[in-house]
């Protein structure tokens, strides 16, 4: 394994990176297998970056766009990703519970049955996001804007919704157990009468 330990702090420059054009016609930017533990990433284009097995424990990916797909089961719990666009990232299967996405981009970003336990959603924006049977139980989604967003069979048990957008949310047979509504725009009277019968509470 490609490795960096012992040289911490250690910043990674965007010139170290091999480029990519938008067409994906040079696919070299990738970071199979390394261990990025501890590594400044700040201010570096991560663009089209492929992560496969990557370890990034306590990377600093603060403010960066971040396009990145990551295999099943990659472990990123705790991982801090607070104001990072991961728009369209493939996150699917991904291990990211307790993982902060505050004010995170997360547009059209594949969570498909990623488990995102106790995640810190917070007004990021997951606009048309695939969250199909992902597991966003105990979940913040504060302010959230969830537009378009597809919760197909998605785990939302506990999940703080308040004050998210749910116009045209996708949430058919979605677990709303002991969810929490409320001041969400978006939702019709109906949608929100099912979510109550199956469990949702709204505080408005």
């Amino acid at each position: 394994m490609n490795t960096v330990d012992n040289q911490l702090p250690f910043v990674f420059r965007a010139s170290s990176i091999n480029k990519i054009d938008e067409h994906n016609v040079t696919v070299d930017r990738r970071f199979t297998d390394i261990n990025l533990n501890g590594v400044d990433l700040s201010g570096t284009d991560l663009s089209y970056i492929r992560l496969n097995e990557a370890q990034l424990m306590d990377a600093g990916l603060e403010e960066n766009h971040l396009s990145c797909n990551l295999k099943n089961n990659s472990n990123l719990e705790g991982f801090d990703f607070s104001n990072a666009n991961l728009s369209l990232a493939v996150l699917r299967g991904a291990n990211l519970k307790g993982a902060n996405f505050c004010l995170a981009i997360l547009k059209r970003t594949d969570l498909r049955k990623a488990n995102l336990q106790k995640a810190i959603l917070s007004g990021s924006i997951l606009r048309d996001a695939d969250l199909r049977e992902a597991n966003l139980s105990n979940a913040f989604l504060l302010g959230t804007n969830l537009s378009y967003a597809t919760l197909n069979h998605a785990n939302l048990s506990n999940a703080h919704l308040l004050g998210a957008n749910l116009s045209h949310t996708d949430f058919s047979d979605a677990t709303v157990d002991n969810a929490r509504f409320g001041w969400n725009t978006g939702i019709s009277n109906r949608m929100k009468f099912e979510l109550q019968l199956r469990g949702a509470i709204f505080e408005d």
